[in-house]
């Protein structure tokens, strides 16, 4: 080989290429010489082989410098926050999730992942309301989704919805690409991408290479498909592919999903992996020949309907570039830089305390980058994490059918929350209520950008208060559609959207003002948050507000977006950023409102523990319904530290307290009353014991104020380790219970124990709507027919109510109709 070949080897021998990418580009140029050579003679070979690399080599070139330069951004800036912080520990937390106590201005990846989230799904609105799940997880209209995916892949349909749909899609695709790339990344532009694929290594890991490879090349468009070695499309227009080029390119895309990436990855000392900037171009590597063969691969090998493709596809670009706003294109790369920055600063100072504090710290934001990533969540043991996913779901569908009336209490941290920031007082309440009775309201709700977030839901409503889980598609659907049913999903999506609201009516009432005259406390929070005076006087022109039918008037970071972009009086970057950056500014405050799973207190719960492995399982299983009461209490504790003064401290923190228990107090007696039972006597300590852990959320160690085991049946040790342990716990006292009657010469009761079981895990019982009933009619009919004891087990069950919580039942264990109403008087009664 000559000629390109040899001015290759030359370079390197000379020490002038870097040997690595010499070799590559030697394998590239002999790669195109084969492919060419029985096209055209041996010296047109070669020289269109070179041209070809070089031009190839000058994109590259031009891509890394710009990562590279972005790269190089974001160490000065890592060095300038951790140098700027009195606290560097905090300031690693803070670039990944909301600390109120950290010194920094810096708007966190989560903050801004779901405040761009949020814009991304107000952008593509119409197909939310048009084909978003239903209550069983299925797609409304699905003839409508198939339409919309024909329009994005370029096909007429006739169907002008379907088209104004897909248009506003690929507008969302496109912007969520040009912000992708403005932060390094390098995503080309396809006029007719379609809808990514997903492909589920599972199934196509069932499959025969020879057998994927035959049944996907078929349905390709191999003129749209450039060979990565050569950058040159496999085909012209109309023309079948060179068979052994398709076969080798297809058999490499088969073995890097079959292997997780590692057969083209060798082990190395390093764990950061392909950066962000490389990574997010890889779906974008397969052309379909049209919608109906990307349906059909997807459908055969792909994990997901279209819909839950098209929003997952605007959650991970949303992550992802958030990621790489704050850390730079190699987002891990960039926050060991940023730890290692903080590291030096707390070794030179000589301060022990700050050196083990960034110790700490580093590890969390480690642990919080991989629950960030996903990468937390990736299972060891295949097989057993599906089995315990699906247990926990099963469990969740289970248990969790009454936590709307557990939800009582965010009309309290509404509150607290709006009157943090400087909201009226009930404004956020009022609001609320509002939403719930006004069509119009909702309409302008989302007309402003804040589209009920149930909408986009992908079969993971219950991630309030379990956070993101891996679930088995089979039991996926079973704690979404519990969630939905009881009402919880309707009232977190009511209840954010009036804060948003709230918060942006606020900001609009201080428009037109300098950033210095604003309204305390809402300057202090604009100036905590980074905000400039410059920046403010842009943000709050009353001309870019959003206008109401009532008159009303929302500074709406959506809307303005919109606005500010079709006016053209800004830079389009500046006009992203400042949206970006108030977007993420509002769902920080709106985690105080309508508090959910944070990323710090689920990885202060699970760490880097992966699924599949029996630790990483165990706390999983402890995380359980935890997750929340972590996070609120973090949110809390940090609110409370931040304030300026002890006095203003001791107000808010017996503020919150006070308001919570009286709202958790209302919670216990709805569930009492749910379940049968009059309300409980409120004139012992017990009760308010109880209402106190039912406030901050941790309502089943409630429970242990007046009973040895929990609502669950478990004890304190089972209650602490989670669902999951307190299941095998009821299996074995089942069986040890059984066990030792036989050993007593007396008759098992396996029939009570197979009722009592079916009536605690059977997804759905728990549903408050129809707990009581269906324990009335079905299960204590059940336990009838099954055990021999089950009247004596009915008398024992109250006793046992009136000994421990002082009350009776309405509707009574065993009867077959409630003998009267609930006992509301009971509730001021003294307990005997």
């Amino acid at each position: 080989m000559t000629d390109m070949w040899t001015c290759l080897q030359a370079g390197m021998d000379a020490g002038d290429i870097d040997r690595e990418r010499g070799r590559a580009a030697q394998t590239e140029y002999a790669e195109l010489v084969e492919r060419f050579q029985s096209r055209m003679p041996e010296a047109a070979v070669k020289a269109e082989a070179a041209r070809i690399l070089k031009d190839r080599t000058v994109v590259q070139a031009k891509e890394r410098r710009h990562a590279k330069i972005a790269q190089l951004q974001r160490m000065v800036a890592n060095h300038q926050l951790i140098h700027a912080s009195d606290d560097p520990a905090k300031a690693i937390r803070s670039v990944l999730d909301f600390n109120e106590t950290a010194d920094t201005d810096v708007i966190g990846v989560r903050a801004q992942r779901d405040g761009l989230r949020r814009q991304f799904m107000a952008g593509i609105a119409d197909l939310l309301k048009a084909s978003s799940l239903d209550l069983v997880g299925n797609v409304r209209n699905k003839p409508l989704l198939r339409d919309v995916v024909r329009e994005l892949h370029g096909e007429a349909t006739g169907d002008a919805r379907a088209k104004e749909i897909a248009g506003a899609v690929r507008t969302q695709q496109e912007r969520a690409r040009r912000l992708f790339n403005a932060h390094g990344g390098s995503i080309g532009k396809l006029d007719d991408y379609g809808v990514r694929h997903t492909h589920d290594a599972r199934k196509i890991g069932r499959t025969s290479r020879d057998a994927w490879i035959e049944a996907v090349t078929p349905e390709l468009d191999w003129a749209r498909i450039e060979d990565l070695k050569t950058g040159q499309p496999f085909a012209a227009a109309g023309q079948a592919p060179d068979p052994a080029a398709a076969r080798r390119f297809l058999g490499e895309i088969y073995d890097n999903i079959t292997t997780d990436g590692w057969s083209k990855r060798t082990p190395s000392l390093t764990t950061q992996g392909k950066a962000l900037y490389n990574r997010n171009a890889e779906h974008r590597v397969l052309h379909f020949r049209s919608s109906d063969a990307w349906w059909r691969y997807n459908e055969r090998f792909g994990q997901s309907n279209p819909f839950n493709t098209i929003v997952s596809h605007f959650d991970r670009m949303a992550r992802d570039i958030a990621l790489m706003r704050v850390l730079g294109p190699n987002p891990t790369g960039g926050l060991e830089h940023l730890i290692q920055t903080a590291e030096r600063r707390a070794t030179l100072s000589g301060d022990t305390k700050m050196k083990e504090n960034v110790s700490i710290a580093a590890a969390g934001a480690r642990a919080m980058m991989g629950h960030l990533t996903g990468a937390a969540n990736r299972p060891v043991d295949g097989a057993v994490a599906s089995f315990l996913a699906g247990t926990r779901a099963v469990l969740t569908s289970a248990q969790l059918g009454s936590a709307a009336l557990s939800s009582v209490t965010d009309l309290w941290t509404l509150q607290m929350a709006g009157q943090a920031v400087g909201m009226g007082a009930g404004a956020p309440i009022k609001r609320a209520m509002e939403l719930t009775a006004s069509q119009s309201s909702r309409e302008a709700a989302a007309r402003m950008g804040y589209v009920a977030d149930t909408l986009a839901d992908t079969m993971s409503a219950s991630a309030r208060f379990l956070g993101d889980t891996w679930t088995p598609e089979m039991v996926q659907r079973l704690p979404s559609f519990i969630m939905r049913a009881s009402g919880l999903s309707w009232w977190t999506d009511t209840a954010r959207n009036a804060f948003q609201m709230e918060f942006s009516g606020l900001l609009a009432e201080n428009a037109g003002r300098a950033l210095s005259e604003v309204e305390q406390p809402l300057q202090r929070l604009l100036i905590d948050r980074g905000i400039s005076a410059e920046e403010w006087a842009q943000l709050s022109d009353p001309e870019l507000l959003f206008r109401a039918p009532k008159g009303e008037t929302f500074l709406a970071p959506s809307y303005w977006r919109e606005v500010a972009l079709a006016r053209g009086d800004l830079p389009a970057a500046q006009i992203e950023s400042l949206s970006i950056k108030l977007s993420g500014i509002i769902e920080e405050q709106l985690e105080f409102a309508v508090p959910s799973v944070s990323l710090e207190g689920r990885s202060r719960l699970i760490g880097d523990a992966q699924p599949g492995t029996f630790y990483g399982e165990l706390l999983r299983s402890t995380a359980m319904y935890k997750n929340f009461t972590l996070s609120f209490t973090l949110n809390q504790y940090r609110r409370i530290a931040a304030l300026r003064t002890p006095q203003s401290r001791l107000a808010y923190g017996m503020q919150m307290t006070a308001g919570l228990t009286l709202l958790g107090a209302l919670a216990v007696q709805l569930k009492e009353v749910s379940k049968g039972r009059d309300p409980r006597p409120m004139t012992d300590a017990t009760f308010w014991g109880a209402a106190f852990l039912q406030g901050g959320g941790v309502g089943i160690f409630g429970d242990f104020f007046a009973s040895e085991t929990s609502r669950a049946g478990g004890g304190l040790a089972e209650t602490l380790a989670g669902p999951v342990v307190g299941v095998g716990g009821d299996i074995i006292r089942a069986g040890a219970s059984n066990v030792a009657r036989m050993a007593d010469g007396k008759d098992p009761l396996i029939g009570r124990d197979i009722a009592n079981l079916a009536r605690r895990y059977t997804p759905g019982t728990s549903l408050w709507q129809l707990r009581l009933t269906t324990d009335r009619l079905l299960w204590d009919e059940l336990q009838r027919l099954l055990d021999p004891e089950a009247e004596q087990g009915f008398r024992r069950i109250e006793r046992n109510h009136r000994r421990q919580r002082g009350g009776r039942y309405w509707w009574a264990p065993g009867d077959r109709a409630p003998e009267r109403g609930p006992e509301l008087a009971n509730a001021l009664e003294d307990r005997p």
